[in-house]
């Protein structure tokens, strides 16, 4: 998988600093600890609501949390 900028804008600009998506990865190493690797120097992320569910629930299954409950 290649990580970093995409090059696209899926929610389209959300203004002059916005440089597109990122293809990011989330992972738990042998110590326990969760990365998230963007690929890239990142400033701040903006992303539609079930996409920042999702990526929630990735982190918490990576961090072993035994059962996950989202209440909307």
């Amino acid at each position: 998988m290649k990580l970093g900028a995409t090059g696209k804008y899926p929610e389209g600009s959300l203004g002059a600093h916005d440089q597109g998506a990122v293809q990011m990865a989330v992972a738990r190493d042998s110590k326990g600890l969760v990365h998230i690797n963007f690929g890239t120097d990142v400033s701040w992320v903006a992303m539609p609501s079930d996409q920042a569910i999702n990526l929630a629930r990735l982190i918490l299954k990576h961090a072993g949390a035994k059962k996950v409950e989202i209440e909307l």
